[in-house]
């Protein structure tokens, strides 16, 4: 099972950096391998909250539909497919540190062996996790702006 494991250093306090990741509306901002993006069930971002996308991986685009299955404010949340090529988890730890926020993103996603052919696992991931580093640094230039 391919995992994502990447961590950045955020200058501003865990509740800012937990309001802007998990904001529909910035979602899109600072997850530039995101072809579409939308909070698909009523009421707040929150446990339960549904969301269905569009995403490039290595060059390939597919859609998928996920729920927050862990939602704890200013702390972490866990995200986790419904609907996708192969299934997928991703839990985001949110830790203060020296005034700021270490981030803490795992991924773990099924075999992308059906998707892209299994010789292709290991390159697959270490493209995706350019992208999830990219998206990381994005979100922290836009927070620090």
């Amino acid at each position: 099972m391919p995992t994502i494991d990447e961590t950045i250093m955020i200058q501003r306090t865990p509740h800012e950096v937990f309001e802007f990741a998990t904001d529909p509306e910035k979602v899109p901002l600072y997850s530039t391998n995101l072809v579409t993006y939308e909070k698909t069930s009523e009421g707040p971002v929150r446990k339960g909250a549904k969301f269905a996308g569009d995403v490039r991986v290595a060059g390939k685009m597919f859609h998928w539909t996920s729920e927050n299955v862990e939602f704890d404010p200013d702390h972490s949340w866990t995200t986790r497919s419904i609907e996708s090529p192969m299934p997928w988890e991703i839990h985001v730890d949110l830790i203060p540190d020296n005034g700021g926020t270490r981030v803490t993103w795992h991924q773990e996603t099924g075999d992308w062996g059906g998707f892209f052919g299994k010789l292709a696992e290991p390159l697959v991931t270490r493209m995706y996790s350019r992208d999830v580093k990219s998206n990381l640094e994005k979100m922290k230039d836009l927070l620090e702006a």
